[in-house]
């Protein structure tokens, strides 16, 4: 197991109630801005993956999408299940699902929803090394989860769909049940990345950069080779 950095730890407690409140949604319902300067995260110089996930806990979407973005196929599945969280953030859900379905086969996802039962609390093995759910279980908890998110944002939006299926104006969940499960995945999502990557600093971290296709090619390659950014990439 690795050690935490205690630089890494204060940036983190910053971003954590009580000091800092989180939020389910920022785009399109409530544009949020972000709690602490960008520079604080990246100045850590974390693995991406890691550097990624503060910068959606810190509502910087785009800090967090310049990263991923570039880290979009396998083996990046860490990655790519963040970059599913973000399009949640965002309350782009449908885009959130293709994501997490892409990831649900992966050690990362089964962890960190294996280890939370139907209602979205941590289950009895939820500090397990290896949560007797299955991919489908977990991935299904997920769904019903989006699938909260999803009417509470509509009802956010005062939208025809808000009520579909027959659904009651009581049924749509409230803004703190559902900033609990999102904490809490998010929260299992950093505890898993800090195990697998730690959290001392990466300053090489070309290695990392995968892309889905060629279409950030030239992108990618100007990072890596020239210095572009915060950080050698």
């Amino acid at each position: 197991m690795s050690s935490t950095s205690p630089e890494y730890q204060t940036v983190l407690e910053s971003l954590l109630p009580p000091a800092c409140p989180h939020h389910v949604l920022s785009l399109p319902v409530l544009p949020r801005k972000p709690h602490i300067p960008a520079q604080t995260i990246c100045n850590l110089s974390l693995h991406p993956v890691l550097e990624s996930a503060l910068h959606i806990l810190n509502m910087d979407l785009p800090s967090a999408h310049f990263l991923l973005r570039h880290m979009q196929a396998a083996p990046a599945s860490e990655a790519m299940y963040l970059h599913g969280l973000l399009h949640r953030i965002e309350g782009d859900l449908d885009n959130c699902r293709a994501w997490y379905g892409d990831v649900k086969d992966t050690e990362a996802f089964r962890w960190v929803w294996g280890g939370m039962d139907a209602e979205g609390a941590e289950s009895a093995d939820g500090q397990s090394e290896s949560p007797t759910a299955s991919a489908d279980e977990s991935h299904s908890r997920a769904l019903a989860f989006l699938d909260k998110v999803e009417a509470y944002k509509n009802s956010l939006l005062s939208s025809k769909r808000s009520l579909k299926d027959g659904a009651s104006k009581t049924s749509i969940p409230s803004e703190d049940e559902l900033g609990e499960i999102s904490l809490r995945e998010i929260r299992r999502m950093l505890s898993f990345c800090d195990k697998k990557f730690g959290t001392t600093s990466v300053a090489d971290a070309s290695k990392i950069w995968v892309s889905m296709n060629e279409k950030h090619a030239d992108k990618a390659a100007e990072m890596i080779t020239g210095g572009e950014g915060w950080r050698e990439f």
